[in-house]
């Protein structure tokens, strides 16, 4: 899912603020007529520092499951992880203040036209942000470092993912031992990789976020 434009808002008390302004213009830009907003739980959401910003009115509306206008023309719902799922035109999504587990889902999900994450903490904003290198909305924070992975390693997952099946990802037996044989042939080979690298460069090459994770453990056992 990397083609999916990817934003972040750093960590800072104007978090929720600087989110907000940019939302209204990344869907002016992208033409997107639909937002969907994803909050840890929405039991208690109303009294969160999002649901303060957008006003008692709004955050009763979308609790209750009722679209709240953003800009003339674009509609805002809430959800949560534990019952969202992916459907076709799902817009913009918003990660926030979830888990990076919990945006897993959203990063997954094959009907987003953009995704926005806020992140609640440093060091996951910096993982999402090695993983997807997002435009960055407002004030920029650390930077992530680059992929360190060589070009005979990104060549070999390259072929792999054109040999599975990546709707299943490695579930079959034979795509687990292409894996296998896959990291075999690259330590023989002399050439060395970081199993979270591995994880991040198969996300954003379609794999899916419980996939990556699959090829990830597969990585460290046989580094």
């Amino acid at each position: 899912m990397a083609s999916i434009p990817r934003y972040i808002v750093e960590r800072a008390p104007d978090q929720v603020r600087v989110a907000f302004r940019g939302i209204v213009k990344i869907v002016k830009d992208l033409g997107i007529a639909r937002v969907t907003l994803v909050v840890p739980k929405k039991g208690g959401w109303e009294h969160t520092i999002v649901a303060e910003f957008l006003g008692a009115a709004v955050a009763k509306a979308l609790v209750k499951g009722q679209p709240v206008t953003v800009v003339e023309g674009v509609t805002m719902l809430l959800d949560s992880p534990q019952t969202f799922r992916s459907t076709a035109g799902q817009g913009l999504l918003i990660g926030a203040h979830i888990s990076i587990k919990d945006m897993a889902k959203l990063d997954d999900a094959w009907g987003a036209q953009a995704i926005l994450f806020l992140p609640w903490n440093d060091p996951e904003a910096q993982e999402w942000k090695a993983t997807w290198h997002p435009v960055t909305v407002g004030a920029t924070g650390e930077e992530a470092p680059p992929s360190s992975l060589s070009r005979p390693v990104e060549e070999a997952l390259a072929q792999l993912t054109e040999m599975i099946n990546l709707g299943t990802g490695l579930g079959h037996p034979s795509d687990k031992k292409h894996a296998e044989r896959t990291f075999d042939k690259l330590r023989s080979a002399g050439h060395s990789f970081d199993p979270d690298e591995i994880r991040r460069w198969a996300q954003r090459h379609a794999w899916s976020s419980s996939a990556a994770a699959d090829l990830e453990a597969i990585a460290r056992k046989r580094r």
